[in-house]
């Protein structure tokens, strides 16, 4: 049933979405399946935190999927936790309003982790 709810939750928000993040929800909605499957995504918040941490959430995964790095790393998965506490943490203190650039800002933070994630994991590995 919770597979259904979050395959529900990114149909129902796809008409808003960015369009380089509308035409990637086909082959997303499988990782969102796993991923909740692994890691809590909280359901009774703010609409606008929920699509927040999905858009933060979904960005990340394109990322990591463009780079060619599998989003379900043993390495990786703790770091959505870490991605969706940081997010509701900044919601919780900046209350931010339907009209800011909160979303916006959500989409870049989820892919700025994911370059951070592949960075702190493998690369600095190589370069130290």
């Amino acid at each position: 049933m919770a597979e259904k709810e979050n395959e529900v939750y990114l149909t129902r928000i796809q008409s808003q979405l960015p369009s380089h993040l509308l035409v990637q929800v086909p082959k997303l909605i499988p990782h969102f399946q796993k991923l909740e499957a692994l890691v809590p995504i909280p359901r009774d918040i703010p609409d606008l935190l929920r699509k927040g941490i999905y858009y933060a959430l979904l960005q990340s995964i394109v990322r990591l999927l463009n780079r060619e790095t599998d989003p379900f790393l043993p390495e990786i998965l703790p770091e959505y936790k870490d991605l969706i506490g940081t997010i509701s943490e900044t919601y919780a203190t900046l209350q931010p309003e339907i009209e800011s650039n909160w979303l916006d800002e959500c989409i870049q933070f989820g892919d700025k982790s994911a370059y951070h994630w592949e960075w702190k994991h493998f690369d600095s590995k190589e370069l130290f």
